[in-house]
């Protein structure tokens, strides 16, 4: 009998939250083009992207075992100041805050 390494043997889980993922990015995108489904197009985009980081995260193939926590260490800076600008900026100042966000992924 073979040793088993991951607790999801099949890999059918993982395609189906890709599909989910795919698909509410979709939606969110739809969505975004009209001010009155705005904000559930926000909601379709934060289903989707939670989708897909923790789909890829309990999956042990592309974590490498112990991998699993240093994603989660390197993640919570970048989680923790996304939260503390995205609740302090107003809405008058999201276009300046998205140049900033672009210039920091430029430098990294």
């Amino acid at each position: 009998m073979a040793e088993v390494d991951s607790v999801f043997v099949d890999k059918t889980w993982l395609d189906t939250v890709l599909v989910v993922g795919i698909t509410s990015f979709v939606l969110c995108l739809k969505n975004l083009s009209a001010v009155s489904t705005a904000k559930m197009g926000l909601v379709y985009g934060i289903i989707g992207m939670t989708a897909l980081i923790l789909g890829y995260w309990l999956d042990n193939a592309y974590t490498f075992d112990h991998g699993s926590w240093v994603i989660g260490l390197c993640m919570a800076p970048g989680f923790i100041l996304g939260l503390a600008f995205a609740l302090s900026v107003q809405m008058t100042g999201l276009p300046e805050l998205v140049g900033a966000f672009n210039g920091l992924g430029g430098l990294a």
